[in-house]
């Protein structure tokens, strides 16, 4: 009889945490181990499967087709196992709670990481809004929200959100993780006409990437207009994708059609943002949510 593999819960959550951060040195910090653990566990993965599951391409590694097709399979085996637990104890839990997201976390996985805590809490009743970060922090400070997941400029770096904390006097929250903020334009794009104020395509105010990229062009002194407004992430990167304007999001927001501009085109560096937890007061219920969210931090795009 063949060797069954043995696919533990550290190799297959060390796997889905590689390919979520895209890298071995971000999926190490991520779960407190060195690079080089997090390496042979990735072998040892693949020596039980029999198959590679990342290939080098450059200086990084990309999935494998095999890669490709087992990482959904793994997400599902991390969710039944978390879902087995849960249904000895904390399934049968009862409660409501209301969570406040910033638009720019809303997109993506995000809506399946709710969708997984639905189903392994099914009694517990969630309500999920989002809206732009200065709203979301006023509704929390009047007690309109349980929990608020929000994108803010790094404080690592002295950066601050003076309308945010003015308004509501929150504290520092709880970093789930930080991105790089980027300026994306058409895949086309080599270099933005100098010789007229750069085209920005954003969010509608108040927006904290959009403040981002007009303090930092600001600070350099290149003139900007507003050529695109909306509310809507894929309304926002369609426009970049046409050639309608330049926008400051992180990498994951990219789509087929557009691109990250490097350096060389001369716009100003833009500031790392922190994607914050906020939760008023403590929970049994309430920690259960912020437990996912730190296993699964949502992205900002």
């Amino acid at each position: 009889m063949a060797k069954r593999p043995n696919l533990t819960t550290d190799l297959l959550r060390t796997f889905v945490t590689v390919v979520d951060l895209d890298g071995f040195n971000s999926a190490a910090r991520r779960l407190h181990k060195t690079q080089s653990t997090v390496s042979q566990q990735i072998r040892r993965l693949e020596e039980e499967l029999g198959h590679r599951l990342f290939a080098a391409q450059g200086r990084k590694r990309r999935l494998t087709a095999a890669g490709e097709r087992f990482v959904s399979h793994a997400r599902r085996l991390l969710s039944m196992q978390e879902a087995a637990v849960a249904a000895l104890g904390e399934g049968a839990l009862e409660g409501e709670l209301r969570l406040g997201v910033a638009q720019g976390l809303s997109e993506g996985p995000f809506p399946e990481l709710m969708a997984r805590f639905a189903r392994d809490y099914p009694r517990i009743r969630l309500h999920v809004h989002t809206g732009f970060t200065r709203d979301l922090a006023a509704g929390f400070a009047a007690g309109d929200y349980d929990l608020m997941l929000i994108v803010r400029r790094s404080r690592a770096l002295g950066a601050s959100e003076p309308a945010v904390g003015t308004l509501t006097g929150l504290g520092p929250g709880r970093i789930l993780d930080q991105a790089r903020l980027r300026w994306i334009a058409a895949e086309d794009t080599e270099q933005w006409d100098r010789d007229a104020p750069l085209p920005l395509a954003t969010f509608a105010p108040p927006c904290t990437f959009r403040q981002s990229a007009v303090d930092a062009l600001n600070g350099a002194g290149i003139p900007w207009r507003v050529a695109y407004t909306t509310t809507s992430l894929p309304g926002l990167m369609a426009a970049v994708k046409n050639g309608l304007g330049i926008t400051a999001r992180t990498e994951h927001a990219l789509v087929p059609g557009t691109r990250v501009l490097a350096a060389a085109c001369g716009l100003p560096e833009l500031p790392p943002v922190d994607v914050v937890l906020h939760q008023t007061g403590r929970s049994r219920v309430g920690d259960l949510l912020e437990r996912l969210l730190v296993q699964t931090p949502p992205r900002a795009a």
